[in-house]
């Protein structure tokens, strides 16, 4: 099942997902970012990392216009990830993350470039236009490039286990990718939240039922 997002919905959730968690981030002492993330091997500082090194990547997708019709869509991408990339020796790209993140002589040197970052992709999702983006190999329509990030900033959020919930909109899209992965919905009783980390293999699914989770990268 594909899942096809408006632009402008999709700018509106990436934006409101970016600033959602640089302020998660933002409110954590340095000692509190040297502590396990939700993240399997890594400390929220490692998700901080992650998430600048993804920024710098989706700037690169913003200024990627293309002439081709999409390749993928907001959930079928996450499946092409996985075929990608489901195979790496997850203990190398662990450690290869805790290398990149030791290069910051202090925790609050990641979250003051977090913060630099951020403020020039919030410009780039504003002035993101109705034009097809070339990323990772993949052809995407503007607004399914901005829903596949607003999904990740969504999981990363939840990786740092802050008590500042996600924006809404940003996980029903979260959700709403899970679904259209798993080819249907999920129980009603499932939260959002839930969902997302089920989906994203953070938890197990409820009353271990399955559903073909987890479905994301």
């Amino acid at each position: 099942m594909g899942l096809t997002v408006v632009v402008d919905d999709a700018r509106r959730a990436c934006a409101e997902s970016v600033e959602a968690f640089v302020h998660a981030a933002s409110g954590l002492e340095e000692i509190e970012l040297l502590d396990a993330s939700r993240c399997r091997g890594w400390t929220r500082l490692d998700v901080v990392v992650h998430v600048v090194a993804g920024w710098h990547e989706m700037l690169g997708g913003l200024v990627s216009p293309v002439d081709a019709e999409p390749t993928v869509d907001a959930a079928s991408y996450w499946t092409a990830f996985r075929e990608q990339y489901g195979d790496e020796d997850p203990v190398a790209a662990l450690m290869a993350q805790r290398r990149r993140a030791a290069a910051f002589a202090r925790p609050s040197s990641a979250i003051a470039q977090l913060q630099d970052v951020a403020r020039a992709l919030l410009r780039g999702v504003e002035a993101c236009r109705d034009e097809h983006l070339l990323w990772q190999g993949h052809v995407f329509a503007p607004g399914d490039f901005l829903a596949a990030w607003a999904v990740e900033h969504v999981v990363h959020q939840l990786d740092l286990l802050v008590d500042e919930a996600p924006p809404v909109g940003a996980l029903a899209l979260a959700r709403a990718t899970v679904e259209a992965l798993a080819a249907g919905p999920l129980p009603a009783g499932w939260t959002d939240e839930v969902v997302v980390l089920a989906g994203a293999g953070r938890v197990p699914a409820p009353s271990g039922a399955g559903h073909g989770l987890p479905v994301l990268g």
